[in-house]
């Protein structure tokens, strides 16, 4: 049997949610001149390692994510489709997709996520978050399913302000930083993440895919792993590896579920336009 909950504990890019270029750093300073890439990118989804475990045989899938700038926020749009294959022949099939915004100042966060799970009724979630300040707590009032208040703790940022501070950190040398991050996927949407830099890769090393969007641009290895807030194991939940790239892009990622992995690799990359800001 599938564990529906670790499966669907992955989150978007990469933590799966927008992933940006060095634009801005906790609190708002800038960190970097380098050009910010909104893009439209598709992975084909593929069994990784299997960790000797018999569950699962054969994964297919794919994810569509879409990064897209406006004069005050970020929206983010993703879509999954994935199948899973047991070693007895069973085939277990999930769609996700999360429409998002994030406002440029991090402190405000609008979400709805849609998942169906093997021809069940899909769920809905959706609702809208807001801190009190950089690095002070919050509060998210969903409106689906039901109406309800969750508070959020001190030092909870939301997912592209969580890519800025990693990616500033990556160019800082930095090799750690542990977040709380809200995204609204899960059960409570909230998680810790330890990002780790594993590697730096000079510029002039060639990209799996080729795209001028990624071509001659620094990147890094990472290793990130996300931690149920709720339950404060020591153990996480899932683990993510990945290439990303100083513009935010992602070619290379792999999400680490214990028993066995799934990779995505990039198929498809496509530049999308800058605001027409006053």
């Amino acid at each position: 049997m599938f564990n529906r909950r670790g499966f669907f504990g992955f989150k978007s890019f990469p933590g799966l949610a927008a992933i940006l270029a060095l634009s801005v750093a906790a609190g708002g300073a800038p960190v970097s001149a380098a050009a910010i890439a909104p893009h439209f990118a598709v992975y084909k989804l593929s069994l990784g390692k299997s960790h000797g475990s018999p569950g699962v045989t054969h994964a297919s899938g794919r994810i569509e994510f879409k990064w897209i700038e406006g004069c005050d926020g970020w929206t983010i749009n993703q879509r999954t489709r994935m199948v899973l294959t047991s070693s007895q022949g069973h085939n277990f099939e999930s769609s996700w997709t999360l429409d998002a915004w994030e406002s440029k100042d991090g402190l405000s966060y609008r979400f709805a996520v849609r998942r169906a799970d093997d021809g069940e009724a899909p769920e809905e979630t959706r609702g809208k978050a807001r801190l009190e300040g950089p690095g002070l707590g919050g509060r998210v009032d969903y409106s689906a399913p039901e109406e309800r208040v969750l508070i959020l703790p001190v030092g909870t940022v939301f997912p592209t302000r969580h890519s800025q501070e990693v990616l500033a950190a990556a160019v800082r040398k930095e090799l750690l930083l542990w977040r709380t991050v809200f995204d609204g996927t899960g059960r409570e949407g909230l998680f810790g993440v330890n990002a780790a830099v594993a590697r730096t890769i000079p510029a002039g090393t060639a990209p799996s895919f080729d795209s001028p969007l990624i071509t001659g641009v620094a990147s890094w290895r990472m290793q990130m792993a996300y931690f149920d807030a709720e339950e404060q194991s020591p153990e996480p939940d899932h683990e993510q590896a990945l290439r990303i790239y100083a513009n935010g892009v992602v070619d290379q990622l792999e999400f680490d579920y214990t028993d066995f992995a799934l990779k995505a690799s990039l198929e498809q990359l496509e530049a999308l336009p800058p605001p027409d800001c006053p």
